[in-house]
């Protein structure tokens, strides 16, 4: 019967990270910390289960790091293609902005671009040092999808390890 309970909790998992997945580019799902919340609710669920401690306080890690990196990588893009300080509170700003404006799916990789142009623009530099600073949020953001993408996946791969001693 355990051997049941373990599938059922597994495939419950492995939808979770699915939906995570499309969640580190869609602002709507939180993506990693979704997979982490299924991977410690199967734990919880299942204490006598192959899974480890370890494995869910490495997946719990991850989750954050990668909450984190998403707030910050537009920010960093930005600066890295030239902004000023202007340039990357205006890619911060637009993160955040970003999450509420209909549809989501697009305006979390373009607000940041817009923000950081109109902060390096009202700012008073050129059109095209605001630009490079616009693409350079855009770029950040999208990094920032990616590598919370590679986390999902990572988890859905130490999770499958710990449970059934793949690796």
């Amino acid at each position: 019967m355990e051997t049941a309970y373990i599938a059922i909790g597994a495939a419950l998992v492995y939808a979770a990270c699915a939906a995570a997945a499309v969640g580190a580019f869609l602002p709507v799902l939180p993506g990693p910390l979704l997979s982490f919340a299924a991977i410690l609710a199967f734990k919880l669920a299942l204490p006598d289960s192959q899974l480890g401690w370890w494995n869910v306080g490495i997946c719990g890690a991850l989750a954050a790091f990668a909450q984190a990196a998403d707030i910050f990588m537009s920010w960093m893009g930005a600066k890295k293609f030239g902004a000023t300080w202007r340039g990357g509170l205006g890619a911060f700003i637009g993160v955040f902005v970003g999450i509420f404006l209909p549809p989501p799916a697009l305006w979390i990789f373009i607000a940041p671009l817009v923000g950081a142009f109109l902060g390096e623009w009202l700012g008073g530099s050129g059109l095209r040092a605001s630009g490079r600073a616009g693409l350079g949020a855009f770029a950040g953001s999208l990094a920032a999808s990616m590598l919370k993408f590679l986390i999902v996946v990572y988890m859905a791969f130490a999770f499958s390890a710990g449970v059934f001693g793949l690796f």
